[in-house]
């Protein structure tokens, strides 16, 4: 990410909940109410392999991105380029990949051309990654 200077913080909307489960694997997420016997349709929260899932589904999503022009960790998702053009370029390619994965973005958790983002509890800017304030002053 050397020399970035432009950012982008994405956020996706109920991440989990966009996968649809494959339907052998539906039975296994089955739970029982006084309204009867149900199914999970998509990937609930808390099932032990949802997290590796769709970590596996974002690099599959955004192949050939990943360390080169986006940083992906689960749901969050942070393209980063030099110039502003260069930015568009970068947003438009993601944003081609989560159209045609039938991905959504949560417009209120999303920042564009920012030239810093807080990102996994770190602050990223062009002068570099830097432990985030808030967290420090927690600690």
């Amino acid at each position: 990410m050397a020399g970035t200077q432009y950012f982008c913080s994405m956020d996706l909307i109920s991440g989990y909940w966009q996968i649809e489960m494959d339907p052998a694997s539906r039975e296994k997420t089955a739970f029982v109410t006084h309204a009867g016997l149900f199914e999970f349709n998509v990937m609930a929260f808390g099932l032990c392999n949802a997290p590796s899932c769709f970590q596996r589904l974002m690099e599959c999503v955004l192949r050939g991105l990943n360390w080169r022009i986006a940083l992906i960790y689960l749901d969050n998702v942070l393209p980063y380029s030099r110039i502003f053009d260069e930015h568009l370029q970068h947003l438009r390619l993601v944003f081609d990949r989560f159209r045609e994965a039938g991905l959504k973005l949560k417009p209120k958790k999303c920042f564009f051309g920012q030239k810093n983002v807080k990102f996994l509890g770190h602050v990223i800017s062009p002068g570099g990654v830097q432990p985030d304030p808030a967290k420090i002053e927690a600690i």
